[in-house]
């Protein structure tokens, strides 16, 4: 073949093709982003019930302690400790202060931990968990709604105005005294509402809410 009959693509020809190339990549650049954000929603979900399952957790191992060694009230709806306690007659929600003394204690020196919201510098809500004495300790993050409800031995709801009009224990003077209903607890359901750490564009993430009934054993003793 002669280099006269040697033919070229024309300028028409490779803008063509490359408008078709372009497309081609295009296309393949736009399936794998959205692959991406899938990939990474999928990951924001498993987090976010990893927190809730972080959370409840936590009150099933103190719940199921709550009362031991004679503790009185072993579960309250205020935060009880050295530390900004609640004044008596207190009802919240939101707050949850478990007390019990552990197996191997020394001198059967009683715990208590408050559950309760909390946020930090930078506004990022958390659920906290206070030992009683000066530490509050971040559990976990985005944690955007925390409730407890009580029930009685029949399994009826103890509405919360119930735990601050008394009668009072030991007496309607004493510091540190708590409304008598509270030793009518004898389940406790926790629910949490966990937020989404991250948004993602086109892609809507709802919160997840959680919730769990605890029967503490020591309070359901016959």
């Amino acid at each position: 073949m002669s280099a006269g009959n040697v033919r070229g693509f024309s300028f028409v020809e490779l803008v063509v093709s490359m408008a078709i190339m372009l497309a081609v990549a295009s296309s393949m650049f736009s399936f794998v982003n959205s692959a991406r954000h899938v990939f990474e929603v999928d990951l924001e979900r498993a987090d976010m019930q990893q927190r809730a399952r972080v959370a409840m957790d936590a009150f099933v191992r103190d719940l199921l302690m709550a009362g031991a060694g004679l503790q009185v009230p072993a579960v309250a709806p205020f935060r009880r400790g050295d530390t900004n306690p609640d004044p008596p007659g207190s009802a919240f929600p939101d707050r949850l202060s478990i007390r019990y003394v552990p197996a191997d204690a020394a001198a059967g020196e009683a715990v208590t931990i408050t559950y309760a919201l909390d946020a930090d510098a930078f506004g990022v809500p958390q659920l906290t968990r206070y030992d009683g004495r000066s530490t509050d300790l971040p559990l976990v993050d985005q944690i955007a709604g925390l409730r407890f409800e009580y029930f009685d031995a029949a399994g009826q709801p103890i509405p919360a105005e119930r735990f601050a009009d008394g009668p009072w224990v030991p007496d309607a003077v004493a510091a540190d005294r708590f409304d008598a209903d509270l030793q009518s607890i004898r389940r406790v359901r926790a629910l949490v509402r966990v937020r989404p750490a991250r948004t993602f564009v086109g892609i809507p993430l709802a919160d997840l809410e959680a919730a769990i009934d605890v029967s503490p054993r020591n309070l359901n003793l016959p």
